[in-house]
């Protein structure tokens, strides 16, 4: 009877132990999106802001964190109050990238001097659009150029990037399969689902963590 009994409180902790975890999985638009798509606008055209992280960190919800070693990281950002359109306009406008990319397959790049930012229309949840900012170290070490494919010349990536022929040189390293193809195309680097962000998700350890 006490088996019985022990056996019955240890069920009952597992399947609470999952339903918290369903629970901290799901995220409302309220948690996404705390404030208003009115009051994002007017902290962005109000504000003097000295880096695009900045702007990102106080306006929008920080989904995941991907990180290795000093200076290396990729934050990914969410929002569904902007359309890629127009969040492209108002980040253009009010962070003086050095580049700009064309929109193709729902996917705009912008260089900085430190970071490269992608924007993207998530491939699975309507209306949801990530905001994918990465360090150039990040980028240099982890990332496949194939994610530039179309985007910019690899001239350009050499000389944001610091390094000779990049492009060439990561395609042998990626020839294994282990590089870095951007948050949506990368599902082992993903703290959550693939295609949908089911609660708040932070971690280190680099881009090889959850292979």
């Amino acid at each position: 009877m006490k088996r019985y009994v022990l056996l019955m409180i240890l069920i009952l902790l597992f399947l609470s132990g999952c339903g918290s975890l369903g629970l901290n999985r799901g995220m409302s638009g309220a948690e996404l999106d705390q404030q208003s798509r009115e009051q994002v606008e007017e902290n962005i055209e109000g504000q003097t802001y000295t880096d695009i992280e900045s702007l990102l960190e106080d306006n929008f919800t920080l989904v995941d964190v991907i990180s290795e070693g000093t200076n290396e990281s990729t934050r990914i950002y969410a929002t569904k109050q902007f359309t890629m359109d127009e969040l492209s306009s108002l980040v253009q406008q009010e962070s003086d990238p050095e580049e700009v990319s064309d929109v193709q397959n729902q996917k705009q790049i912008f260089i900085y001097q430190d970071d490269i930012l992608t924007l993207q229309m998530d491939e699975k949840e309507d209306g949801l659009l990530l905001m994918e900012l990465a360090t150039t170290e990040f980028v240099r070490n982890h990332y496949s150029p194939n994610y530039f494919n179309g985007f910019f010349a690899l001239w350009l990536l050499d000389d944001v990037l610091d390094v000779d022929d990049w492009a060439k040189k990561r395609t042998r390293r990626c020839a294994g399969g282990d590089c870095y193809g951007g948050y949506m195309n990368s599902k082992k680097y993903r703290s959550g689902d693939a295609g949908s962000f089911r609660g708040f998700f932070s971690r280190g350890g680099g881009p090889g963590v959850g292979k």
